[in-house]
């Protein structure tokens, strides 16, 4: 649920703020389904979980 902002995401697993990537665009953690993630949980995802989408299991894809 968007609240206030309407420009904003609230991950869904940790309920923070989506940030933006240094273009201003939207991070996006899977590119198959666009399931919202923000940047600390798609990193710790990668390091320490299966390396893959909650929703669709795509494998993520390396962010830069």
């Amino acid at each position: 649920t968007v609240v206030g902002n309407s420009s904003s995401t609230a991950c869904r697993i940790c309920g923070d703020e989506i940030g933006r990537n240094e273009n201003g665009e939207m991070f996006v953690a899977c590119r198959q389904c666009g399931f919202p993630v923000c940047r600390p949980c798609y990193e710790y995802e990668r390091r320490e979980g299966n390396q893959t989408c909650p929703k669709c299991h795509a494998r993520y894809k390396r962010h830069k």
